[in-house]
């Protein structure tokens, strides 16, 4: 004891590592515990997965009964989903190539005539974008296509002319897969005589063919043909593209009051004559305007197996 309290150094180092010491095996000790605790979780999930794998599933009545009344529920939803797509498709008719271009001479005829009565610029020999179908005949597969866009086309050059457009520029369409004349290809068949589907063979779902429209007429025309478009319900349409420009380049000169003198100050009786110079200086510029639209406009196609029979 007199030896500790000679040399304090001796005891503090004691008495510390002593301390150490015992902390050392109270840490060592609780991770022990943990270790052991761990190993034991690890082998019980061991043997679980063991178990699981071993044994044979067998489902619960009330899963069961859950999962078909899920699977009925998205099968009546996918059939809802497409029974509106089906609406929203033009149907393909059974035609001939001779009768897809007598039918396109009417359309053209009755579009024509329905843009003359109001008064709407047409280009010139306008075939709705069938021109190279006006003189020769398409091939037989392209043809019931042919018909279902001649009548997506139909139906946009009738709201062009109905909205009173002041002209129609141009319209062209995209030529369509089946145009091309390629010798259909032998389906394999098995050996009960059912055919394979072949990736020829299979279609998409869903497809589309686009329209390129030019049409120049006043803003409140414009609008009308876009929201008619935008909501038709007959066949679905998607507004790709959109270009809008004025017809002045740009605004009239400041203090030009010749220019925005208005025509009512002219042609206005002697007793108004007085008002009419006063107002002389005043003319509106927005609203009057005219506006050149350049669309691309997608035509969406809907190739279910069924709606061939519409």
């Amino acid at each position: 004891m007199n030896r500790f309290q000679q040399n304090r150094f001796l005891a503090i180092f004691i008495g510390g590592l002593a301390i150490a010491t015992f902390l050392s095996a109270s840490f060592l000790f609780h991770e022990k515990s943990g270790a052991d605790r761990a190993q034991a979780r690890l082998e019980t999930t061991i043997d679980e997965l063991i178990r699981l794998q071993r044994s044979t599933p067998f489902p619960s009545e009330e899963n069961f009964l859950r999962e078909k009344t899920q699977s009925d529920s998205y099968h009546d939803l996918l059939l809802a989903l497409k029974n509106e797509l089906k609406t929203r498709t033009f149907p393909k008719p059974p035609l001939l190539p001779n009768e897809f271009q007598a039918q396109l001479r009417q359309v053209a005829t009755d579009v024509i005539e329905r843009a003359r009565a109001s008064k709407v610029q047409l280009p010139e020999n306008f075939n709705l974008g069938f021109d190279e179908y006006a003189t020769s005949l398409p091939n037989t597969a392209a043809a019931p296509y042919l018909g279902r866009q001649l009548r997506a086309i139909e139906w946009i050059a009738n709201t062009m002319v109905d909205a009173h457009v002041d002209s129609l520029q141009s319209l062209t369409r995209s030529t369509l897969p089946e145009e091309k004349a390629t010798p259909a290809p032998t389906r394999a068949r098995t050996r009960g005589g059912k055919e394979l589907k072949t990736p020829e063979a299979s279609a998409r779902i869903v497809d589309s063919t686009s329209i390129d429209v030019e049409f120049s007429g006043s803003p409140a025309a414009a609008r009308r043909i876009l929201n008619q478009i935008a909501a038709a319900k007959e066949q679905a349409y998607i507004i790709r593209t959109l270009q809008v420009r004025n017809h002045a380049g740009k605004g009239p000169d400041r203090g030009d009051t010749e220019k925005l003198a208005p025509a009512a100050a002219v042609a206005a009786p002697p007793a108004q004559a007085g008002g009419a110079r006063k107002e002389q200086g005043i003319s509106f510029i927005v609203g009057t305007e005219h506006l050149n639209v350049a669309a691309r406009i997608e035509v969406l196609r809907f190739n279910f197996p069924e709606m061939e029979s519409r």
